[in-house]
C-alpha cells in the first residue's frame, strides 16, 4: 500500500516537472521572439532615420542650388540694358517674376523632390525666356562684346552674390560626398594655348580669340564607365575666373565655383585624348593664366601659360 502511494506521488512529481519545463520553454521562446522582433524594429527604424538624414542633405543641396541659380538670374537681368524702353519694362517684369519665385522658395517649410522638380521646371522656363532677351538685346546693341563692356559694374555685384552663395554651400554636410582616391579620374599632360581667329597659336593679348586646353584622361579601371562631363576653369592674372555664357557653376572640394567651359565624354576606362575650347569675348590683360581641369568634385589636372602685351 505504501509502495503504490510512493509510485503515484513520483508520477505526479514527474508530470508537474514536465509541465513546468514545457511552460518554461514556451515562455523562453516567446521572450526570444519578442527580443528578435524588438531588435528588428530598432534596426528598421534606425535605417529609416539614416535614409531620412541622407534625403534631407540631398534636399538641402537642391534647395541651395535653386536659390543660387535664381540669384544669378536676377543679377543677370540687372546686367541687361537697352535703349528700348518697352524691352526694359519687360526685363523688369521678368526680373520681378524671378524674385517672387526666389521668395516663395525661401519661405517653403516642407521640402520634397516633387516640389523641387516643379521649381526646376519653372526655373528652366525662366532661363529660356532670359536667353531670348539676351539674343534680342544683342541684336539691338549689335554685339554681345559691347554689352559686356557696358555692364562691368553690375557683373561685380554678381560676383558678390556668387561669393555669398559659395559660403552658404560650404556649410552643406559633407556626408556621402567624398570619394576614394582610386576612383578619381586624372588629366595628364595638360597643354594650354591661345589661338587667333585662324586657329593659329599665339601669345599676344590682342591676338587671342580662343583658349584651348588639351590633355589625356588616364586609364582607370575603378571609375564606372559611361558619360562624363569634364570642366575647364581659366583664371586670369587678376585671379578672375573667365565665365561660361550660362553662368553655371560646378562643385570643387564641396564648394561651388564658376567654370569657363565644359565638354561631355563617353569614358570606357581606357586612356583618351581630348581638348576643350573657350571663346574669348573681351580684351585680355597680360600675365600668367592658370588652367584647371575638373571632374567629380576634384581638380584632376592643371597647366598655365603666359600672355604677353601686344606690341601694336
Amino acid at each position: 500500500m505504501n509502495t503504490e502511494n510512493f509510485d503515484h506521488n513520483l508520477t505526479d512529481s514527474n508530470g508537474n516537472k514536465n509541465r513546468s519545463n514545457l511552460f518554461y520553454n514556451i515562455t523562453l521562446a516567446i521572450l526570444t521572439l519578442a527580443v528578435i522582433g524588438l531588435a528588428w524594429l530598432y534596426y528598421t527604424e534606425k535605417e529609416k532615420n539614416k535614409v531620412q538624414v541622407q534625403e534631407n542633405v540631398a534636399l538641402n543641396i537642391t534647395k541651395d542650388s535653386l536659390e543660387n541659380n535664381l540669384e544669378n538670374m536676377i543679377a543677370e537681368y540687372e546686367s541687361l540694358q537697352t535703349d528700348n524702353e518697352e524691352v526694359n519694362q519687360e526685363l523688369l517684369s521678368e526680373k520681378e517674376r524671378v524674385q517672387e519665385l526666389l521668395k516663395k522658395l525661401r519661405n517653403e517649410r516642407y521640402y520634397s523632390r516633387s516640389k523641387f522638380k516643379e521649381y526646376e521646371k519653372e526655373l528652366g522656363t525662366m532661363r529660356k525666356i532670359m536667353r531670348s532677351y539676351i539674343v534680342q538685346i544683342d541684336s539691338l546693341n549689335q554685339s554681345n562684346i559691347a554689352l559686356r563692356q557696358e555692364n562691368r559694374q553690375v557683373r561685380t555685384k554678381y560676383k558678390d552674390v556668387q561669393s555669398q552663395n559659395e559660403e552658404l554651400t560650404t556649410k552643406v554636410e559633407e556626408a556621402s560626398q567624398k570619394v576614394e582616391v582610386a576612383s578619381i579620374l586624372r588629366a595628364l599632360n595638360v597643354v594650354s594655348v591661345g589661338l587667333n581667329e585662324n586657329g593659329k597659336e599665339r601669345n599676344r593679348t590682342k591676338q587671342i580669340n580662343k583658349f584651348r586646353a588639351c590633355f589625356t584622361i588616364d586609364q582607370n579601371r575603378v571609375v564606372e564607365a559611361g558619360a562624363k562631363t569634364i570642366y575647364l576653369r581659366i583664371i586670369t592674372p587678376a585671379d578672375f575666373v573667365m565665365e561660361n555664357q550660362q553662368l553655371d557653376s560646378v562643385m570643387v572640394n564641396d564648394t561651388k565655383v564658376m567654370y569657363s567651359a565644359k565638354r561631355d565624354l563617353e569614358y570606357n576606362n581606357e586612356a583618351i585624348d581630348m581638348c576643350i575650347y573657350y571663346q574669348v569675348y573681351e580684351t585680355l590683360p597680360p600675365g600668367v593664366y592658370k588652367f584647371e581641369i575638373i571632374h567629380g568634385n576634384h581638380i584632376i589636372g592643371t597647366s598655365q601659360m603666359e600672355l604677353k602685351k601686344s606690341i601694336f
